[in-house]
Order: C-alpha cells, then structure tokens, then sequence
C-alpha cells in the first residue's frame, strides 16, 4: 500500500476514534440495561446505531467515509453465539468495527463498516 493509500485509509484516519466513541456509547447504553423484552431490546438497539450514526456524522466532517451500523442485542443466557460478516471492498480505504458490551442479564454486539467515498 502506497502512502497516498495509506493516509486515505479508515485505519489510518479514524478506526481508533470510532471504536473509542462507539465503546463509550455501548458501555453508557448497556452496562446497566435489563434486558426484558423484545419491544425494548429492539428501541435499545435502534437508540445505540442512531447515537452511533450521529457521533460518526460529526466525526466525518470531510464526508470521506460512508457508515453502516448493525446493533444486536441479546439476553444473556446458556448458549454460544458465532457472528460474522464479509464484505467485498476496497481494503486500501474501507475498514470495520466489531464492538461488544455485557451488562448482568445482556450481551450486545456493534459493527461499524466504514466505506470510503
């Protein structure tokens, strides 16, 4: 990877901006949430990718990257969870963010994709 690549890059440019503010929001919307229903796991999930969203819109004042902000929550039981994603992409600029929080009774799951404009 060139240097001109390189410095276009979400790794470069903001990766380590967007996990610290998308960690901060995760830990303030799930370290002290109950988990009791589908209805408010569902308005929870969909507060956390729009706090997201609106932090990375500020972040992004040069409109360089595009976001995309996926948000599962589950209620914490006995159980093994496998989740994945591909992407087809350019791994010169675009990048992603897998981001996880547990509160007593909740597990969420963030992913951020970032894609370059």
């Amino acid at each position: 990877m060139s240097n001109l690549e390189k410095k276009d890059s979400f790794d470069y440019l903001l990766k380590e901006e967007v996990t610290k503010i998308s960690q901060g929001i995760l830990d303030q919307e799930i370290k002290i949430y109950q988990y009791d229903n589908l209805s408010n796991a569902q308005k929870k999930s969909n507060t956390i990718c729009d706090t997201i969203l609106i932090k990375l819109k500020d972040l992004n004042n040069n409109k360089q990257f595009k976001f995309i902000v996926s948000c599962l929550i589950l209620q914490k039981a006995d159980y093994i969870i496998n989740l994945s994603a591909s992407c087809y992409w350019d791994n010169n600029t675009d990048g992603s963010v897998a981001i996880r929080q547990e509160s007593e009774n909740t597990v969420a799951i963030v992913n951020i994709f970032a894609l370059g404009v």
